[in-house]
């Protein structure tokens, strides 16, 4: 849903793009980025989120998700898009969501099998679409809960954690549910259009 929305700030990204290639990072240097904040942000979650922990829990998630987005506009504008970009971008986008699940599970923010939940879901929504996508049927922007939805929601609800804890385990709950229902939509989706 929010992937929409992308193409409507890509001036933005595209002019972040542009200083971090005048800084010498490529389009893969960025992705390498933003899952090690990926990984910070499971670390953090492990922690428990006490103290400085929290407030740093919700920047890294944010910074995480803008690299997320400028590596992609920053390939487009410098015509460095690669089959293997594209590879090593949504690998390490699937690896980065494992570990901050894992995180919230270990850090007993959630319990184990609402982590796997969350988890299972949003691997199958991209899952999903990978495998349409291969059938010649794009769902880029189909559903409700899409990486950057997913990000939001986990960043919004880490954010009022002080007010009460439970607003994590809602905030999971939330992502499983309509990482769930995007899951159905894209299949039926599928369907409709691979039926004919």
């Amino acid at each position: 849903m929010l992937s929409r929305v992308q193409y409507l700030v890509e001036g933005i990204f595209q002019s972040s793009s542009r200083f971090f290639h005048r800084a010498g990072l490529s389009p893969n240097s960025l992705t390498m980025l933003g899952f090690l904040l990926w990984i910070a942000a499971s670390i953090l979650y492990w922690g428990g989120l006490s103290g400085w922990e929290w407030g740093a829990t919700v920047v890294v998630l944010l910074v995480a998700g803008f690299f997320d987005a400028v590596d992609g506009a920053m390939a487009r504008k410098y015509a460095k898009v690669s089959k293997f970009g594209g590879v090593l971008d949504s690998v390490l986008d699937r690896l980065g969501e494992i570990a901050v699940y894992a995180g919230l599970a270990a850090g007993a923010l959630i319990s184990f099998w609402l982590a796997l939940w969350a988890m299972s879901a949003a691997l199958m929504v991209s899952y999903v679409r990978a495998r349409v996508a291969a059938e010649g049927v794009t769902l880029k922007g189909i559903g409700i809960a899409e990486r950057p939805e997913r990000l939001l929601i986990l960043a919004f609800a880490t954010l009022l954690w002080p007010l009460s804890h439970s607003f994590i385990f809602y905030g999971v709950l939330l992502v499983a549910v309509l990482s769930s229902i995007t899951v159905l939509d894209r299949v039926y989706r599928a369907s409709r259009s691979l039926s004919h």
